[in-house]
């Protein structure tokens, strides 16, 4: 299972900025059992996650290899169907870049709101991580790519690999209470600086990411048909 860390650990590192998980836990840190209730919410998000893994591992995979084995023909020999998929995607694509931020930054407002309603407490915050991490799956892009990876290295004990990425993944935020306890609530206002250039930089980081990846697949459509051969 080695060889998959080689892509796997630069998804993770992508995935780990997560702006609604930092900025729950630094939000947890300011009630009543600061350090108890931010694990329990980084724990539930956790949990959470590895659940939501394992069930599209087991609960999707079979739904989507007709369609996964299309597109990787697709890749070794395009027809024009393949092209038409592409230019619509590509369009697809270019729409999100328009409306990404908006949707994330309403989803981010989600997050806030949850968390400000939610009752104190080591249950009810670990409920809450695992909450957040529920309404964030839609905006799971590289944790699906780590999924899809461990497929195409043909990962004999996915669960393994999933706990694994998972145990990675919430070692960071696993750090942000055990700051607390060693430097106070100084870490809090740390927390908060760090959050925003996170939120402010995925503000136009992911719109461009998705009007770089539509522009491709439409240019690859238009000299498809004006040529006959796409970009690549």
């Amino acid at each position: 299972m080695g060889d998959i860390w080689v892509v796997g650990i630069p998804i993770l590192l992508v995935d780990v900025i997560s702006p609604v998980l930092l900025a729950a836990t630094a939000l947890a840190l300011t009630g009543n059992r600061p350090i108890a209730n931010s694990f329990a919410l980084i724990l539930g998000h956790t949990f959470a996650y590895f659940v939501m893994g394992i069930l599209i591992v087991y609960g999707l995979a079979e739904l989507l290899t007709p369609v996964v084995d299309f597109v990787v023909k697709g890749f070794v020999d395009p027809t024009r169907i393949n092209f038409i998929i592409g230019f619509v995607l590509g369009l697809v694509l270019l729409a999100l870049a328009v409306r990404v931020s908006t949707s994330a930054e309403m989803e981010k407002q989600s997050a806030r709101s949850e968390v400000n309603q939610h009752k104190e407490g080591v249950l009810p915050s670990f409920m809450m991580g695992a909450t957040l991490c529920v309404v964030g799956m839609p905006f799971a892009v590289p944790y699906f790519g780590f999924i899809n990876e461990m497929f195409r290295f043909n990962v004999a004990s996915k669960p393994l690999g999933l706990l694994v990425y998972n145990l990675f993944y919430a070692l960071p935020f696993m750090l942000i209470p055990l700051g607390y306890a060693l430097m106070g609530k100084s870490v809090v206002e740390k927390l908060k600086a760090l959050n925003q250039f996170i939120s402010a930089t995925a503000s136009w980081f992911v719109p461009l990411l998705f009007g770089v990846l539509g522009l491709a697949f439409v240019a690859d459509a238009i000299k498809f048909f004006l040529t006959g051969t796409g970009l690549v």
